[in-house]
């Protein structure tokens, strides 16, 4: 099977673009056109619309890409299996998660996992909870790491439970405090994380907002778990942000853990019905073992 041209395709239309698939497949751009052209020919189809905008998948193409995304994941198992039978410890993964765990976990574990199975090629998508939870739906990556609420075409282990902190600058009447009042947010500037960037954020809110009579609304709203730190180092306001994401920041703030207490749970997740790769299962099972679940 020529599956090249089934992989370029689906490139193609995750990029947007024939020229950023080709670097990213490591061909020519005239290579990965032609594949794209070879399909569109033997099944006298139009699968992309070329205008002036940009490069866009047509009504057929939409139609078809999730039968040939699925292919080339079926390709890919077969393959991995085919190489286990073999006994080569080859493969490759898919990985999907969000930067704090990449920058908190991930180093010491993919460490492991090339000792291991140093053939074993992965590919680190960065991207938040919500993201990778519909990424692995859709069966664009292999495992993911999410947090709750989890879909239920997911099979989950919780490796953790993130705490929530106050996140104050040093001048703070609470800087030296044990832990930090949740109603005490009601005093205070809050530079709050958009619920797109982090839900988890969103959900203290809302429950703080359950025990007031009048809720509490953010001074600013950001996108970016550094920028809140920056801000809040300034005196600008206070803030929320996980244990995960706090670890390891070059800022001068003082982290507090919140009365009463707030959590989230971070899980590896992969989709149901399917049983994942070799090679993924290798990886899960070296998660597990980093954080003493196995």
């Amino acid at each position: 099977m020529a599956i090249h041209k089934y992989q370029a395709f689906v490139k193609v239309a995750e990029m947007g673009s024939i020229t950023k698939a080709a670097e990213a497949m490591g061909y020519t751009q005239s290579a990965v056109s032609r594949m794209v052209a070879d399909l569109e020919d033997e099944w006298n189809l139009n699968l992309l619309r070329r205008s002036r905008g940009g490069l866009a998948l047509s009504s057929d193409g939409l139609m078809l890409l999730p039968y040939i995304k699925d292919l080339c994941s079926h390709y890919e198992a077969l393959q991995e299996q085919a190489n286990s039978l073999k006994g080569l410890e080859t493969g490759f993964i898919r990985i999907g998660s969000c930067s704090s765990f990449s920058t908190q976990c991930l180093p010491s574990i993919l460490k492991n996992f090339e000792q291991r199975y140093p053939r074993i090629v992965f590919q680190l998508q960065n991207m938040e909870y919500s993201e990778a939870e519909e990424a692995l739906c859709a069966g664009e990556i292999d495992c993911g790491f999410i947090s709750a609420p989890y879909s239920p075409e997911l099979d989950v282990t919780v490796l953790l439970r993130d705490k929530m902190l106050a996140v104050l600058p040093p001048n703070h009447p609470l800087a030296d405090a044990p832990y930090y009042p949740l109603k005490r947010f009601s005093e205070e500037r809050i530079i709050k994380l958009t619920d797109e960037a982090n839900n988890e954020v969103s959900k203290v809110f809302a429950q703080l907002n359950s025990m007031l009579d009048t809720p509490v609304t953010a001074y600013c709203d950001v996108n970016d778990d550094y920028s809140i730190m920056a801000m809040v180092e300034s005196g600008l306001g206070v803030a929320v942000l996980s244990e995960l994401v706090t670890g390891r920041m070059p800022f001068d703030i003082r982290l507090k853990e919140l009365d009463p207490p707030q959590y989230r749970d971070v899980a590896i997740a992969v989709k149901k019905g399917r049983r994942p790769s070799p090679a993924t299962e290798k990886f899960i099972q070296i998660v597990l073992e980093y954080f003493h679940l196995q």
